[in-house]
């Protein structure tokens, strides 16, 4: 074997002694002892596959100084992500085939963990000529950004992303129910955009869908009657650690560090989110990585919204497993399995043939901590488990909680 590690595997739900031996990148054997060229022996520590993340926004091109592909990927290595699926809403926005190709040229040399594009979808963007370089497509049924299309128009477009095989990420609030006037607070912010317009806008594409079949996913949901909606409609569903965790009572450094879209929910809402995760959710956890400047959030009412959160996403879910609120299964389905499975991407499991992405936990808490280029975290003061070490197709990236990979080893998966 090329790489043997070892230590306390977690493999179908169980937590067992043994060695994953590993040979050009992949997992090639799974045993109770293995010999190898470079053996790590972590012991008692907890190995476990590494996350895959498949909605953050690392701002390349066109607002670099927020974050750009390498501090991006960064940042998800030392969280212990190894597979990021990067969202189209740059400037220029990658919603056509020339766009997305020179996002590629820009990135491919920059990203430390492996990665995929989403492509924008506009009222004249090339469906199947965009397929060629995207792994999936995303729209903004808000109407918050050009990667919108009518809904009178929409049943034409979501043929077209069946017949490319794609998978369509979907931003789910109504246009018309959304209250443009200025918000001067959470509370403000949630008012003007309130549940409603989620629940009618998942209702309303659901429908148009019915008939037509195609993959679709529903970012962000931030309810639980979205996620009852949602179950056995054959969509998936991704919910962000910021909307299970925080409020319109949360307190925070600055208030519009909580100003997200959708908005935070108040409190009895966030706290029935977090139940229904808790209890069947078979979805995805998805960070929505949004940097922003801090002093871009000094000021509420002009505050973009977006908070970053790739680096603090599985650090905060293992920091609930130690506190006995979920378990470990519930982390891997969500983190793991469901995102591999759901966008067709070799990980998530330690098991013959997967990519070797794995991670190494030791159950000590810590600070959280910003490892964005943007510089803060909305989880100042908050404890999570930062992986001890990580490895991305058999290469440690992460030894002792320091970043040891290289900028441009990661691969773009299509």
């Amino acid at each position: 074997m090329d790489v043997v590690v070892e230590g306390n595997l977690f493999i179908d739900g169980e937590v067992r002694k043994g060695c994953i031996g590993i040979e050009e990148g992949k997992i090639a054997s799974i045993k109770k002892i293995l010999e190898g060229d470079k053996h790590f022996d972590f012991g008692e520590k907890l190995i476990f596959p590494a996350a895959l993340d498949v909605h953050v926004h690392f701002r390349e091109p066109g607002q670099t100084e927020k974050e750009d592909f390498f501090t991006g990927t960064r940042a998800a290595a030392i969280g212990g992500v190894t597979f990021v699926m990067d969202m189209p809403n740059n400037k220029p926005p990658a919603m056509s085939l020339s766009s997305l190709e020179n996002k590629i040229r820009g990135v491919k040399n920059k990203a430390c963990v492996d990665f995929s594009l989403y492509g924008g979808v506009g009222e004249h963007s090339d469906i199947s000529a965009m397929a060629q370089k995207c792994k999936a497509f995303k729209m903004y049924l808000s109407g918050d950004n050009e990667m919108f299309i009518p809904v009178g128009k929409m049943g034409n477009m979501l043929q077209k992303v069946k017949e490319s095989g794609k998978i369509l990420a979907l931003h789910a609030e109504s246009p018309e129910c959304i209250k443009r006037g200025e918000a001067r607070n959470l509370s403000e912010h949630e008012r003007n955009r309130p549940v409603r317009c989620e629940i009618e806008e998942i209702k309303k594409i659901m429908e148009i869908n019915r008939g037509i079949g195609t993959k679709i996913h529903i970012c962000h949901v931030s309810s639980p009657r979205s996620i009852d909606i949602l179950k056995g409609s054959g969509a998936s569903m991704g919910v962000t650690p910021h909307h299970i965790f925080f409020s319109t009572s949360s307190k925070f450094r600055y208030e519009a560090m909580g100003k997200v879209n959708p908005p935070l929910r108040h409190e009895e809402e966030r706290m029935k989110l977090f139940g229904a995760v808790r209890h069947g959710f078979d979805g995805i956890i998805e960070s929505d990585h949004a940097p922003h400047l801090l002093e871009e959030k000094e000021d509420f009412p002009t505050a973009p919204s977006g908070m970053p959160g790739v680096d603090s996403s599985l650090p905060l879910m293992m920091e609930e497993v130690k506190r006995g609120h979920i378990d470990l299964s519930m982390v891997h389905r969500w983190m793991c399995r469901n995102p591999a499975r759901t966008f067709g991407i070799n990980k998530g499991e330690i098991e013959k043939g997967r990519d070797a992405d794995l991670i190494v936990i030791d159950f000590k808490e810590r600070e959280i901590e910003p490892y964005s280029k943007c510089g803060w975290s909305s989880y100042e003061g908050w404890s999570g488990i930062y992986p001890t070490h990580v490895f991305l197709r058999g290469e440690m990236i992460v030894e002792n909680g320091e970043f040891t990979g290289s900028k441009g080893m990661g691969d773009m998966i299509l």
